[in-house]
């Protein structure tokens, strides 16, 4: 009887222990999701934490031009990273609200989280826009209401609509863009763009074939390009278009 008692306190004893541990756990997930994901309010915009190398080959940051085109050595953007909790957006190209368009969108969708998840101050959202006839609209909403530190757009297919809403947010207190794989004909002063030879494509109703090679697009660039996209904009070169060297990666 007495060993029967004692099992059954026991066994209370352990089910509170892992209630308590358990409540825990998800008060601490909560908080860190409260804590990492709420844009319900702008924040101060953090800056450039380190320097471009000088073989990143940037402009006199006061002088430089929209779409001068950067074409950094490798890895010299790597001491550059967000002084701050750095929130971004990114705007995916999508067959439906959950798939990329193709496998090369893909590729740099998964550029974006590989770099999140080894940058901590990177807080990252990502949304599928698959209905040609509202890109416009959507890309407005978000520049008016997510309170992104920074908008991604990812896919060919965007380069336009991007192009066409970033001019409504260039003036006082701008929303910063930059197109990930592919360029802006005429980029507005806060739109910048990083690629490389093959992933190209400028929009404005141009061949596509001309710019864009699907083979072009592998992960080693999107990732390179992605990284020095984020420097050049961290360091106030806001609408460049840095271009990495597609033989070296």
């Amino acid at each position: 009887m007495r060993t029967s008692v004692r099992g059954s306190v026991r066994r209370t004893a352990l089910t509170v222990v892992a209630a308590t541990a358990l409540v825990a756990g998800v008060v601490l997930l909560l908080g860190a999701r409260t804590d990492g994901l709420d844009w319900s309010e702008p924040h101060q915009a953090p800056h450039a934490q380190g320097r471009l190398d000088a073989g990143f080959h940037a402009p006199d940051v006061d002088g430089f031009y929209s779409s001068q085109v950067v074409e950094p050595d490798p890895e010299t953007w790597n001491d550059v990273r967000p002084s701050g909790d750095y929130r971004v957006l990114v705007l995916v190209a999508g067959k439906d609200a959950h798939t990329p368009q193709d496998p090369q969108v893909a590729v740099l969708v998964d550029a974006v989280r590989k770099w999140a998840k080894t940058e901590d101050r990177v807080k990252l959202k990502l949304r599928y826009l698959s209905d040609p006839h509202t890109f416009i609209h959507d890309l407005d909403g978000a520049a008016k209401r997510d309170h992104a530190d920074l908008i991604v757009t990812a896919g060919n297919r965007l380069v336009e609509p991007v192009a066409a809403v970033s001019a409504n947010y260039a003036g006082e207190d701008p929303q910063q863009f930059l197109v990930l794989g592919a360029e802006v004909a005429e980029p507005t002063a806060n739109i910048a763009a990083t690629d490389w030879t093959g992933s190209a494509y400028l929009g404005e109703g141009l061949d596509e074939s001309l710019y864009y090679d699907p083979a072009a697009v592998t992960a080693p660039r999107a990732y390179a390009a992605l990284r020095a996209g984020v420097a050049a904009v961290l360091s106030g070169y806001r609408s460049v278009i840095v271009r990495i060297p597609a033989d070296r990666y």
